[in-house]
């Protein structure tokens, strides 16, 4: 149960960073796109190694965020991508 707090913080947290548009100072690679557990982790170091207390954490969206893209290529890809899926009809 204390895991799986922790991975719920660290989730928030990545989503608080990206949502305050501070991606660019955890992520500094240009195409590797940190899922948000990684940025939350690395914010969480950041704020332990000064000293900083955790911000107010806010409840997850009832829906899905975007995914975390670090540069506009790959937000691009994921954007215009092909998809395919199986179509079921049935006779009525």
């Amino acid at each position: 149960m204390l895991l799986d707090c922790a991975i719920l913080i660290a989730l928030i947290l990545g989503m608080l960073v990206v949502r305050a548009g501070r991606r660019a100072q955890l992520d500094w690679h240009g195409a590797r796109g940190l899922s948000f557990l990684q940025l939350g982790l690395r914010e969480l170091k950041r704020l332990s190694y000064q000293h900083f207390a955790l911000p107010t954490l806010v409840g997850l969206p009832k829906r899905n965020p975007p995914p975390a893209c670090a540069s506009k290529r790959k937000r691009d890809e994921l954007a215009y991508r092909v998809e395919f899926a199986k179509v079921l009809r049935f006779s009525s």
